[in-house]
């Protein structure tokens, strides 16, 4: 990764502090000072070594500029706001605005030459009682415009930002391995020290499955041996197993027989307050009348960044589905806005593509139980990932896999495709939690 964005609640900052490195590099001043989070901040001249623009630390007044600007003044941390420098305050800090009173989203931003062009950038801003740390590397893919790190601040809900330093001196380390490296020692830092955390509680551990379209849809393969609604409906359920048996509370947009709209959809999740919309589909390349070329595994999500937590989700699910072995198709993750269950939920979303309908081989082994049991895995393994949750094996101690009776192979086989029954253990006994289950995908206990 070369950027980094990390937003703090206000409530769990104990104090932030302007660190003189003293010929010190970022790694060191982290290590003395003892602080959860640390950028550089803070212009300097170039031979002479001396910060400028506006700069206060613990009362005592670093740089200070003969004309006035918008920026960030605090006393201890938490009460940190956006002030016209210089203040009274015990520290601010002052720079280029991004988002202020005097600068807008739509107003040009006022710079020299020298910042112009991509380049690494480290800014901070706030949005509402949230304070963001912004930072990306010099001379990497996320190098950026200031028009570019005032635009990605104000989709994250930032509401005044400041640049605050940049180039070759942008570097940090946010913790959880979100560090980039400079060999540069600046003249300051910003530290931010927060709050000791009582053990986290619990998620709500709640996911919402969205199996695509329903019956009627006439998506499907171009031989007619498949259907969309057909698919999605079997691997909500195998997935939905996989979940609950590992402590994960499961919402359904619809069931076996239900067609609600995309936004009856959002709905049902938004009023769930769950922790993951996942929508589940195949895909489909050109009129979906013929047999086309294009086929692997594809998730969408709405947008950027890397670091959202759509992303973060559609990563870990990626990543199982790569070790299952599963093809994917390009990057395996795009992104689109216009997507209904995307935008309208107010969760963390994404579409699970599984594979196209229209390529002959995709549809071939989307078809059968043994891959689909393999998708519905690699999905839940995946989203137990993101949840934070461990995965739980499906045979019980005692459990065995010895195969279906004769006379019973065909029925087994036909609850297995349907996701009524999930396929291990066909000659142990079922529990009442079990049977609770299998009559809920018969719809027997709507």
């Amino acid at each position: 990764m070369s950027k980094y964005i990390k937003t703090t609640p206000l409530t769990q900052i104990e104090r932030i502090a302007i660190v003189q490195g003293g010929g010190r590099s970022l790694a060191q001043v982290r290590q003395a000072e003892g602080c959860g989070l640390i950028c550089n901040a803070g212009f300097y001249g170039f031979g002479t070594g001396k910060p400028t623009h506006h700069l206060k630390a613990d009362g005592k007044v670093l740089a200070k500029e003969p004309w006035s600007c918008w920026g960030f003044a605090w006393d201890g941390g938490s009460d940190i706001s956006m002030e016209a420098l210089p203040s009274d305050r015990k520290n601010y800090i002052g720079a280029y605005e991004l988002l202020s009173p005097m600068v807008g989203i739509n107003d040009a931003l006022s710079y020299g030459a020298e910042l112009g062009g991509s380049r690494g950038r480290t800014a901070m801003a706030l949005a509402g009682d949230k304070l963001i740390l912004y930072c990306s590397g010099d001379g990497t893919r996320d190098a950026a415009t200031l028009e570019e790190v005032q635009e990605e601040l104000r989709r994250l809900g930032a509401e005044t930002a400041v640049y605050v330093d940049g180039g070759g001196s942008s570097q940090c380390d946010f913790g959880g391995g979100e560090t980039i490296r400079s060999s540069r020692k600046v003249y300051s830092y910003l530290c931010v020290w927060l709050k000791p955390q009582k053990e986290d509680k619990p998620m709500s551990k709640k996911v919402c499955l969205d199996p695509g379209h329903g019956p009627g849809c006439v998506n499907g393969s171009p031989d007619g041996s498949y259907k969309e609604h057909e698919f999605a409906w079997d691997m909500s359920q195998r997935v939905r197993a996989h979940l609950e048996r590992c402590g994960v509370a499961v919402v359904m947009t619809r069931d076996g027989t239900g067609y609600p709209s995309l936004t009856e959809r959002c709905g049902v999740s938004n009023k769930a307050g769950v922790d993951l919309f996942v929508s589940l589909h195949s895909n489909a390349s050109g009129d979906g009348k013929s047999w086309t070329s294009p086929s692997g595994y594809l998730i969408y999500t709405s947008a950027g960044p890397e670091t959202a937590a759509r992303n973060v989700a559609a990563r870990a699910v990626l990543k199982r589905v790569r070790e299952a072995g599963i093809a994917v198709r390009g990057g395996g993750l795009e992104h689109n806005a216009e997507y209904t269950v995307l935008a309208r939920t107010t969760a963390p979303a994404m579409i699970i593509e599984h594979g196209f309908h229209t390529s002959r081989e995709d549809t071939a082994l989307l078809k059968t139980g043994d891959y689909r049991a393999k998708l519905a895995e690699a999905d839940a393994r995946g989203v137990l990932d993101f949840l934070g949750l461990p995965w739980v094996a499906e045979t019980p101690a005692g459990g065995t896999d010895t195969p279906a009776a004769d006379w019973a192979a065909e029925a087994w086989q036909k609850a297995r495709d349907k996701g009524v029954m999930d396929g291990k253990r066909p000659a142990d006994g079922i529990t009442r939690q079990e049977l609770a289950v299998v009559l809920d995908r018969l719809g027997m206990l709507d």
